[in-house]
């Protein structure tokens, strides 16, 4: 990508408390831009370390510091000044906490908002067992209030099913969180007979997404296969929880952890799914929850490693074309081994997941959505 230019058009890619190498925000949507070497791409996002340097980018940290509520107020400080800084002709916010300014400034500054919907944020509010009713009310306040501001140009829509569940947002762009990269070919196998399975569970860590349940199951599992192994790798902002699942690994030596309380690197998450035999995905059913595409999902058929998810459906039906992974009833440890051992007799990646898997089929559409804001 060639170093800016003032005939290239500025864009800004804001978020809080997403890092500022984002799979989404930074490899999917800032890297998809970049191709065209049509805009000069400025990010600001969550940072503890120094700035990186990439050629064509220029990155601001919002804040450095992920529990500090003061951190979190002054980022929005920094927003601004360095939204009057880079004056963007495109503005996409990755969270709804910058639309207000955004949305404020829009008349003085005359840029095009894009606002990336990543999650229902209201509809998570539920997934957290520490907010009180209270506090869960207020939070969808101002979620709400911040969301229905005035000047969004264009949604861009991380799941499908966002549009029924928010229809209020157009109009919109559905584009999922798909395999940045190419396919891994994979020769079809089977793990029948061998002696240590590590299983891995990567990313949020929390209650709601059934890391404890799996826990549980892992130890059911642990009675009939000993050497088995789980290692639990991610972001987990609940210290209560950690606190627990510390104790769960202290007593039992085939639990490995390696949280932290601060966003972990994509790179490392993918490296722990790549090192171990399957991903589970032990996601409850709820309503935040049930509807939606998981991320490793599609990374998971891209890479060629099998996962076993919570039953769902949609899950189930998207794994059954290339026999990329089968469903478990996490909720039930007494089936487990019996589940398990059906599952271990199977047959993986029996045929290659489809490119629709990959974000290069959705790049496109993103980038013909921002040339027509600016025509």
């Amino acid at each position: 990508m060639r170093q800016f230019s003032t005939k290239m058009v500025p864009v800004f890619i804001a978020s809080t408390l997403k890092p500022l190498l984002d799979v989404r925000a930074f490899e999917k949507l800032a890297l998809s831009l970049g191709e065209t070497n049509t805009y000069s791409l400025f990010i600001i996002g969550f940072s503890r370390k120094r700035l990186p340097s990439i050629p064509g980018f220029r990155f601001f940290s919002s804040m450095s510091h992920f529990d500090s509520r003061l951190d979190r107020i002054f980022a929005q400080l920094r927003f601004l000044l360095r939204l009057l800084q880079v004056r963007p002709k495109i503005l996409i916010c990755c969270t709804y906490e910058l639309l207000p300014i955004a949305c404020f400034l829009k008349p003085l500054l005359n840029y095009k908002i894009v606002y990336d919907v990543q999650e229902n944020y209201t509809l998570n509010l539920d997934l957290n067992p520490e907010l009180s009713k209270v506090k869960k009310r207020k939070a969808a306040g101002l979620i709400q209030s911040a969301e229905s501001m005035e000047g969004v140009d264009l949604y861009l829509l991380a799941e499908k099913c966002y549009a029924e569940e928010m229809p209020e947002k157009k109009p919109f762009l559905v584009l999922e969180n798909k395999f940045q990269g190419e396919l891994k070919l994979k020769t079809p196998f089977h793990l029948k007979g061998k002696r240590v399975i590590r299983f891995c569970i990567t990313g949020t860590i929390t209650p709601a997404f059934g890391v404890g349940d799996a826990v549980v199951w892992f130890n059911k599992i642990l009675e009939n296969f000993p050497e088995f192994e789980l290692v639990i790798a991610g972001h987990c902002p609940l210290l209560s929880f950690r606190e627990t699942l510390e104790i769960a690994a202290k007593e039992n030596p085939g639990i490995s952890l390696q949280l932290d309380q601060n966003p972990i690197d994509h790179e490392e998450l993918i490296s722990v799914m790549t090192s171990s035999d399957f991903v589970l995905l032990p996601y409850q059913n709820h309503p935040a929850i049930r509807n939606k595409m998981p991320t490793k999902l599609f990374e998971c058929a891209a890479l060629g490693i099998p996962v076993l998810v919570s039953p769902n459906p949609i899950w189930e039906e998207f794994l059954a074309d290339f026999s990329g992974g089968y469903s478990i009833d996490f909720l039930n440890p007494a089936e487990a081994t019996k589940r398990l051992q059906v599952v271990l007799d199977q047959t993986f990646f029996t045929s290659t997941p489809s490119e629709s898997i990959l974000w290069k089929t959705e790049k496109l559409h993103f980038q013909q959505a921002i040339q027509d804001l600016l025509s």
